[in-house]
């Protein structure tokens, strides 16, 4: 039953250690709220006044009855880092590696640095909102939209944990930074041509199987030798690899498929094999140490590619704005897309399926209701509503239809590649 205690007085009106008389501070709060929670643990709170009080305990303790939890302000004086790191985290094993990964460091790079030492019940929507601010003024728009969303499953998580440790989620009604949507545009063939050239030997059969067979970085990372039947010229995408790791659920149901593959592609395979070996599990794709590609090492090596690649073919030189091209390229006008993407691959993959007539539901199994994007995208000449033609022109003509998918021949697309 709710009750409220005098903490100057004990029960016999006997005058207690906090008593101003006995060396209290006369300022400290007098008056404590007493009542029993959903859970039948007994919490209190300490008033200035009585009536405060009172009221207090009376109200929490009618919530309990109707099976209303309240947030202990004890739990809510655990500060953000701690409960990230010894409760948040542990509790995402719904996540998938990657994404637990993307999470830890959203949490460690951006929300610890500026409220990791704030206690969690003490976060405002203020407070939130500041964060917001400070977050959007180092990062991408994009990035600030995935860093407040680990920010707000964080503190939702608090709402819902057992006993609660905050009583409402701060972050509601946040504005956020606008961010404009990227425009996809496939690669050119030359660009693509450019990109397996750039890129270090030992990973440019990834390129390969996103360009050939428009395989995810995780799948591509994954693929096994067992999986490429080179005699029917076909590759299963059963899983694939994550933080180093092989044998991991792949991204959805629909995306366990099995795939034809040029002859180009099943030559990229075999001469990587011949040259580097395989990895544990007769992985495809390894690293310098011969392990599973992770995708950080490849990021990096991924972005070299990418920052010395030319259309032209000629060794890179710094890039600039009316920069030449002699005998190093300098020429803007040459270098790949800025912030080019491994899966970008994959829409220049999809864009080369829809103009060789290949239907979707053909080449992306469980995918007839809600065709993949970069198919539903482009339309029946390859270039997007709105937009001229000149990439589809362009594959059209480099790109010949080597196969029921239009796979890629370096030697049939570019003189230079021959």
């Amino acid at each position: 039953m709710a009750r409220v205690r005098d903490l100057w007085y004990d029960k016999d009106r006997r005058k207690t250690a906090r008593h101003p008389d006995e060396g209290g501070n006369r300022n400290a709060k007098r008056w404590l709220a007493v009542w029993m929670t959903a859970d039948g643990t007994e919490a209190s709170k300490a008033f200035a006044k009585r009536s405060d009080a009172e009221k207090h305990a009376t109200l929490q303790e009618a919530d309990a009855q109707r099976g209303i939890r309240s947030a202990d302000p004890k739990r809510g004086a655990i500060t953000v880092r701690d409960y990230g790191e010894l409760k948040f985290l542990p509790a995402m094993l719904h996540l998938r590696p990657n994404s637990a990964d993307t999470y830890a460091s959203h949490l460690r790079n951006h929300i610890y640095p500026l409220l990791g030492n704030r206690r969690m019940g003490t976060i405002t929507r203020s407070d939130a909102q500041a964060f917001v601010s400070a977050v959007s003024g180092k990062v991408a728009p994009s990035t600030t939209e995935t860093v407040y969303a680990v920010l707000r499953a964080m503190m939702q998580h608090a709402v819902d944990d057992d006993p609660q440790v905050i009583p409402a989620n701060p972050c509601t009604r946040i504005k956020l930074p606008k961010s404009r949507k990227r425009v996809v545009e496939p690669l050119s063939v030359v660009a693509v041509l450019a990109l397996l050239d750039a890129i270090t030997p030992r990973y440019r059969v990834a390129v390969a199987l996103g360009v050939g067979l428009g395989l995810r970085e995780g799948e591509a990372f994954g693929l096994t030798v067992p999986r490429v039947d080179f005699l029917r010229r076909k590759i299963q995408v059963l899983s694939q690899a994550q933080r180093g790791q092989l044998a991991v659920d792949l991204k959805t149901e629909a995306s366990t498929r099995t795939i034809p593959a040029d002859e180009w592609v099943l030559s990229e395979i075999s001469a990587h094999v011949q040259r580097f070996g395989t990895g544990p599990g007769e992985v495809i794709v390894t690293n310098r140490l011969g392990k599973v590609a992770q995708r950080n090492s490849f990021g990096d090596r991924w972005r070299l590619a990418v920052a010395d690649a030319r259309t032209c073919g000629k060794p890179s030189a710094p890039a600039f704005e009316g920069g030449r091209c002699g005998e190093t390229c300098a020429d803007a006008a040459h270098c790949l897309p800025k912030g080019t993407r491994f899966h970008d691959l994959r829409h220049f993959y999809a864009s080369t399926l829809k103009i060789g007539g290949v239907a979707s539901d053909a080449t992306f199994p469980g995918r007839r209701e809600r065709p993949w994007p970069a198919l539903r995208r482009w339309g029946p000449r390859g270039e997007q509503a709105g937009a001229g033609s000149e990439v589809a022109d362009d594959l059209r003509c480099h790109y010949p239809v080597a196969s029921a998918h239009t796979m890629m021949r370096p030697d049939l697309l570019h003189p230079a590649a021959a």
